[in-house]
């Protein structure tokens, strides 16, 4: 259902509301029937007991032993005497059980009687009648038969709830914040962070899903460096026979046609430059310690090394903690991917906007394919039409997004509306943890 919380601790909290609320209707309505009622009944009954026999009494007597007898009863605790009209603000409107005992009195008392109702602090109920052409109202005090339990109750009951939900609140928040814990480990594993927080004060189901996903990030982590040191051993094990086959092509060259040598270096070369990104890959520069980093220099820097000029945008930026092979490496993939694709124009551009410092490299090349922008930033990934279909080996913005997820940032990709790609590297200005 829609009206339904979509969260897990508003969901329960709801439940919980719902049963207090229940378990204190269930209440309301045991209370009035096993104790509100039989007082109503008994408080009933004297009320027509008693005003029936004043009733009769002062209709067997003179006027004189009338005034005698009405002055008795004015000295009386429990009983007040009012003849002629009730005052008005006791006649007024009752509350719903004031009128129902009201209702139920005048129908026992049946014809030539009424009833009324005088609320906190004196409680009284009021019964009129006729003797003669005179009205009388004879008042008797409630609070023996009904008491104040119903403002009692209603504070015991709210009170209770309150106390309830409280206690409600806490449980689940006690179960809520180990859970929220979980799912922060949980995303930081898929930006590659392995780090879990301890649960030691959690309780047990819970906990022990927190070992079961510690066990899983540590198994995760030394799988990525088995297969990290697999790539790279397979890679540096390649060097050799490419440094054997460079080696030959140099002693041919005299003696062999000089476009087919060219060609054979040229491929060496592109398989060297194809080893050099798996290196990178799976080296990732997660061994590599934090440094303060000035980001704009950096940038300046790439610039520089670039193959060839770019146009510049570089705002101030604050210093924050990095791996500064790492960063400048992914910088540089994507100047480099920038220029290799984009056109020949590319600009380099740098910012520090909402908590974020955001390195926008930006190009006029064909673009990527909307559908195909996600698929990009995964390892071994080329887009033969889109790009150009120039050689590598599809690692380049793989490289990109694994830093920027050491950094506890991001890489964002999209198409420019004048067309082009802009790459964004962005990475929050507080400092990564060690």
């Amino acid at each position: 259902m829609k009206l339904l919380p979509r969260t897990l601790f508003g969901r329960n909290l709801l439940l919980m509301a719902a049963l207090i609320l229940f378990a204190e209707i269930s209440m309301a309505v045991l209370f009035r029937q096993t104790v509100q009622e039989p007082r109503i009944n008994r408080l009933i009954e004297f009320a027509q007991v008693h005003t029936r026999a004043i009733r009769a009494a002062l209709a067997v007597m003179t006027p004189e032993q009338r005034e005698r007898y009405l002055a008795g009863l004015r000295g009386e605790s429990t009983t007040r005497v009012i003849v002629g009209d009730l005052p008005a603000e006791i006649a007024s409107a009752h509350r719903p059980l004031a009128r129902l005992l009201l209702t139920r009195l005048e129908a026992r008392l049946g014809p030539g009687y009424r009833a009324a109702w005088e609320g906190p602090p004196a409680r009284r109920l009021w019964v009129g009648t006729s003797i003669g052409t005179q009205d009388y109202w004879f008042g008797m005090e409630a609070g023996p038969f009904i008491g104040n339990f119903g403002s009692l109750f209603l504070g015991f009951a709210i009170g209770a709830g309150g106390l309830a939900l409280l206690g409600a609140y806490l449980i689940q928040r006690r179960i809520n914040q180990p859970l929220r814990a979980l799912a922060r480990a949980a995303s930081g594993v898929g930006r590659g962070q392995m780090e879990m927080p301890p649960m030691d004060d959690a309780p047990t189901e819970i906990a022990q899903v927190a070992a079961s996903f510690r066990q899983m990030a540590a198994d995760l982590e030394a799988a990525e460096r088995e297969r990290a040191l697999m790539l790279a051993g397979v890679s540096h094990d390649l060097r050799t026979p490419l440094a054997k086959l460079r080696l030959v092509t140099e002693i041919l060259s005299p003696d062999v046609d000089p476009e087919l040598v060219e060609s054979m270096v040229r491929n060496i070369a592109a398989a060297d430059g194809v080893i050099d990104q798996f290196i990178a890959f799976a080296r990732l520069g997660s061994d590599e310690a934090l440094q303060t980093c000035d980001l704009g220099e950096m940038a300046r820097d790439v610039a520089k090394a670039a193959a060839a000029p770019l146009r510049l945008q570089l705002a101030p930026l604050p210093a924050i903690e990095c791996r500064p092979v790492a960063l400048r490496r992914a910088l540089a993939n994507l100047v480099e991917n920038a220029l290799r694709h984009g056109g020949g124009e590319v600009e380099l551009r740098s910012e520090a906007r909402d908590g974020k410092i955001l390195l926008s490299v930006l190009d006029r090349g064909p673009g990527i394919p909307a559908a195909e922008l996600q698929r990009m930033r995964q390892p071994f990934t080329r887009l033969e039409a889109a790009r150009g279909g120039k050689p590598g080996a599809g690692l380049g913005l793989a490289i990109v997004e694994r830093i920027a997820r050491l950094h506890r940032g991001e890489l964002i990709l999209h198409n420019r509306e004048e067309g082009g790609l802009e790459a964004v590297l962005s990475l929050p200005v507080i400092a990564t943890e060690k």
